[in-house]
Order: structure tokens, then C-alpha cells, then sequence
């Protein structure tokens, strides 16, 4: 349906929101000015679509490297607090036996070894 600049065709945003698909579709068939429309729509959302897919994954990994830069801060607060606050994070535990001479085993008269250690 070929119209002039004064009988421009205003149909379609009514066709493409109260018609069903059939119509819509027969309206663009007929329509040149709609069908051109129609297709500048159909562009944008598949750019808008590719733009969308894009951002979601860079905010994912954003999100993920927040996550991992909260962890960060919250490690390096508790070493700074605990270094602060006397908490011992590490402490060097010597597991030698002290062997003396009258030690709890020998006291109670049981055989030893050279470590203190109740020998069998």
C-alpha cells in the first residue's frame, strides 16, 4: 500500500500491540513504510540482545572479583586485628618431652625410656 507523505501509515504500533500475529503480519505485507519500520525494530533488538549478553557476562565477572576482593579484605583485617590483639595465628609448638629426671612415670615407679616415655 504505497501512501504519499501526507497519508502516512500510523497503524503500527497499533498492530504490533492490540492485533493478534496474523494480522500484524498481513498489515506489514501490505504496508511498505510498517514492514521498514518493523525490520528497524527487529536490528535494534537483536543489537540490544547482543549488547545485554555482553554486559551480563562483564558484570558477572565483576561481581565474582568483588567477591574475591571482600575475601581479601576481610583475611587481611582479622591478620591485622589478630597481630594487634596478641592472638597467636601460627604458634611454634615443640613436641619434645622434656625429660626430668624424677618425671610422673618414673615417679610412680614404672619402667622409662631415655625420653620419659613409659617403656613396654
Amino acid at each position: 500500500m504505497s501512501m504519499d507523505n501526507q497519508n502516512k501509515c500510523d497503524k503500527y504500533e497499533a498492530y504490533f500491540v492490540f492485533q493478534n500475529e496474523e494480522a500484524f503480519n498481513k498489515h506489514l505485507e501490505n504496508c511498505e513504510e510498517c514492514r521498514k519500520e518493523h525490520e528497524k525494530y527487529l536490528k535494534v533488538s537483536k543489537l540490544v540482545k547482543e549488547v545485554s549478553d555482553e554486559y551480563l557476562k562483564k558484570m558477572k565477572i565483576k561481581s565474582k572479583k568483588n567477591t574475591l576482593k571482600k575475601i581479601a579484605c576481610c583475611f587481611i583485617a582479622f591478620i591485622i586485628v589478630s597481630s594487634f590483639s596478641g592472638v597467636k595465628l601460627y604458634e611454634d609448638y615443640n613436641f619434645q618431652v622434656n625429660y626430668i629426671e624424677g618425671s610422673y612415670v618414673s615417679a610412680m615407679g614404672l619402667p622409662t625410656d631415655d625420653y620419659g616415655f613409659l617403656e613396654l
